[in-house]
């Protein structure tokens, strides 16, 4: 069956890489992002490589993610709301300190009981999830009254691949929050939440403006992609980093047959061979999560063997003989191919499909 390796090594140079860029002289505070399967990677096998390297805040989606990796980080955020409908797994999750429950709306605030830890998220200008700044005030009245933990403030900073001024913008809207937040604390008796707001290309090109107050500070970085080798948008950084994708994904050979120039391949026989060669089918697919290479893309393994479209829900045809192949080291091309990012190549790539550390 087919299996994605991940590279260790790369993981650690990444990880290097990130932190003498984003944070040299403190790199615990880069904190993982492990939704997702770990963006296609395996929960499991990032959250082993992350704990080596001393990481110890991560981000998961929901609250069997982060159950799975329990025992692994002294801070673990549920970035998505579906904790209440699993009243026995809530219940596992509230008897351990270091998960915290992220709260996006108001109203969400009355539906945890007394003592739940929470990340309240605020709405900085990207206009997705978050409570409205100048809703504040009645957040930090129902925290109170409800008797829960704030262990968090945040936001999301959805312009670190742009240009343009909202990048800015938004990181001068969440200084003034935590101005306030800070107050509010104070106000309530309330220990000063940790604060965190910027994700891999925000985090590296966020100034690390000295004048600005420890207190008021990010007190961690949402690092994703990053970890994984990649990055959207690397001129808009104007700094030189260079990241090495961790996952290659491997199929093994099914059949092989020796074909004339001229003869087809696959369904409707779209692909006309234009030389005498032998191909192969492997065992891979979009049943498998692979996006489907359709009639006029042209892609290649990493040992330059051409895929032949179209592909099957179950294997791909390739001009080679090889008993396994590469299908990438590198998701870019395929993510070229299809028009869209690296990230929605890797999350499609199902659970199922077997992970090796080397």
């Amino acid at each position: 069956m087919p299996y994605i390796q991940i590279h260790s090594q790369n993981f650690f140079d990444n990880f290097h890489t990130l932190s003498q860029a984003i944070s040299p002289n403190n790199p615990q505070k880069l904190g993982i992002v492990l939704k997702d399967n770990a963006y296609g990677h395996g929960l499991k096998e990032i959250a082993t490589l992350a704990k080596k390297c001393g990481i110890i805040s991560c981000f998961v989606k929901n609250i069997q993610e982060a159950l799975e990796v329990i025992d692994w980080f002294p801070h673990i955020s549920i970035l998505y709301p579906n904790a209440l409908e699993n009243p026995s797994l809530f219940k596992q999750c509230l008897e351990s300190p270091n998960i915290y429950f992220c709260i996006s709306a108001l109203e969400k605030l009355r539906d945890y009981p007394p003592l739940s830890r929470i990340e309240l998220k605020i709405n900085t200008g990207m206009n997705r999830n978050g409570i409205a700044y100048n809703s504040l005030k009645e957040a930090f009245e129902l925290i109170v009254k409800n008797k829960l933990q704030l262990v968090g403030i945040f936001t999301h900073n959805g312009f670190g691949d742009n240009f343009g001024c909202e990048f800015y913008t938004q990181n001068a809207v969440f200084l003034a929050i935590k101005k306030e937040v800070l107050k509010l604390c104070e106000k309530y008796s309330l220990p000063k939440p940790r604060f965190h707001s910027l994700c891999s290309s925000a985090g590296l090109r966020a100034n690390k403006d000295l004048s600005i107050p420890q207190s008021l500070q990010d007190d961690c970085y949402r690092i994703g992609i990053a970890f994984y080798g990649y990055l959207c948008q690397e001129e808009i950084l104007n700094i030189p980093i260079h990241l090495k994708p961790i996952a290659s994904l491997w199929a093994k050979k099914i059949s092989s047959r020796m074909l004339k120039k001229g003869e087809r391949v696959g369904y409707g026989g779209i692909s006309v061979l234009s030389r005498d060669c032998v191909v192969s089918t492997y065992d891979i697919g979009y049943g498998d999560g692979l996006f489907r290479l359709r009639e006029g893309m042209e892609l290649y393994t990493k040992e330059g063997f051409k895929i032949l479209p179209p592909a099957s829900m179950d294997c791909l045809s390739v001009e080679s003989e090889k008993e396994e192949i590469c299908v990438f080291d590198n998701v870019e091309k395929w993510a070229e191919a299809f028009n869209t990012i690296p990230y929605e190549i890797l999350v499609h790539l199902h659970s199922s499909i077997p992970k090796k550390i080397i």
